[in-house]
């Protein structure tokens, strides 16, 4: 009996080995199942371009859950509709489930069994990684069009208007999301068209009538002057003169674009008809004091681009003319124009046009026309001056910009 003791000690060893292996291949097997289908890797913050991930489902689950993100999130009988009346809202936090999608549109159910149509911007997917990826897409989707320009600089902009439409779409037409008063401020990731893409404070996309919003930044006040910055908000600047990239080697005055306001008020009609053709104005000189003035007569010497002081200068000392040129809103690019700005030399002359490239010639062509409608004259021997010469004020000759006071815009806006 004594000799099958061992054999029946491994017997019952491998019987519990047994007994083990089965039970940590249930519980293998229990995990797995319990285990998420897809795992996410998020490597930059939300919103972030240039972020990039492991590939989440192509749409959600039909069962997924929503959050409404936003307070009184309108629902619709139909999806896509621009014009049609909401039937309802929603307050922020209620919480929905998709039934379907129809592109940016979801069939969503409430809790008591009713179903509508919410725009997929009021929602966000209760699913984290799933609500991240679906932001990263578009914004990915909204950056990546032709006609879409970054902008440059500081992204911080102010609304201006009393009461600004925010779109899905950069068109007239588009679906309206939500407003914003002025004041509000939002971040531009650029320019499409004549709308500006904006996240919002509250951290939602959308798009934005570029003309309402103006770069978060310092503007001056001098009586019956205006500040184009804040005139003109998607107009380029590159004051030449106010800067070392001019025939005297430095900058000769502060970098403020100051124009009298009825001068203004024409240069405006002049850039919204420019805008509804696809172009914006790049400034190039506005204001310029008479001391600048004598400057650069003592290097030119020449009556036919720099006005002789001694007979009392150029209307840019009054307030009265600008010189400029334009810019592709698609491309961002100047228009091809038939020297560079401030060549003081007879190649820069309207009257010397037949040496012109053909499309140089149609661009300054097309530019004076415009210009001309808006009220403003021209001169013979540069391309790109133009200046307001009807009855009315006119801005002191040498005006210490560098000391004129600041606007508190925010201040203004919200009191206002």
């Amino acid at each position: 009996m004594k000799k099958y003791v061992p054999l029946l000690m491994v017997l019952c060893i491998l019987i519990l080995l047994t007994a083990v292996v089965v039970q940590l291949e249930r519980m293998i097997r229990d995990w797995m199942i319990s285990a998420p289908e897809h795992e996410t890797l998020v490597t930059s913050a939300p919103g972030d371009t240039a972020a990039t991930a492991e590939p989440l489902q192509e749409t959600p689950d039909e069962r997924s859950s929503y959050l409404v993100a936003v307070d009184q999130c309108p629902y619709f009988p139909e999806p896509g509709r621009a014009d049609q009346s909401p039937l309802g809202a929603l307050s922020r936090g209620t919480l929905v489930s998709c039934e379907r999608l129809e592109g940016q549109w979801m069939l969503a159910s409430f809790a008591n069994g009713e179903e509508a149509w919410i725009y997929l911007w009021y929602l966000e997917a209760c699913d984290a990684a799933l609500a991240q990826q679906q932001e990263m897409d578009a914004l990915r989707v909204q950056t990546e069009r032709e006609s879409f320009v970054p902008v440059e600089g500081e992204p911080w902009y102010v609304c201006t208007a009393s009461i600004l439409q925010c779109r899905a779409e950069p068109t007239d037409d588009a679906f309206v999301l939500t407003n914003i008063q002025a004041g509000t401020k939002v971040a531009v990731f650029g320019r499409d068209g004549a709308y500006l893409l904006c996240r919002l404070p509250g951290g939602k996309c959308c798009y934005c009538l570029g003309d309402w919003l103006v770069r978060d930044g310092q503007y001056v006040s001098y009586p019956g002057a205006v500040d184009l910055r804040l005139y003109l908000p998607l107009a380029e600047f590159e004051l030449l003169f106010a800067s070392p990239n001019n025939i005297t080697g430095h900058a000769m005055y502060e970098p403020i674009p100051l124009l009298e306001e009825e001068t203004a008020q024409h240069l405006r009609t002049a850039y919204h008809r420019f805008r509804e053709d696809g172009y914006t104005i790049k400034i190039y000189d506005a204001y310029r004091p008479f001391s600048a003035q004598v400057q650069l007569y003592e290097i030119v010497k020449d009556s036919n681009f720099i006005a002789d002081p001694s007979y009392g200068g150029s209307w840019h000392q009054r307030g009265r003319a600008v010189d400029m040129s334009l810019i592709e809103i698609a491309t961002g690019r100047e228009l091809e124009m038939p020297t560079p700005m401030h060549t003081f030399n007879m190649s820069a002359a309207r009257f010397q046009s037949g040496n012109w490239t053909e499309e140089a010639r149609r661009n300054v062509e097309y530019m004076t026309k415009v210009m001309q409608e808006a009220g403003f004259g021209i001169l013979g021997t540069e391309w790109w001056h133009f200046e307001y010469l009807e009855p009315g004020n006119y801005l002191d000759k040498e005006i210490d910009l560098a000391s004129l006071p600041t606007i508190d815009l925010m201040d203004t806006l919200t009191k206002g």
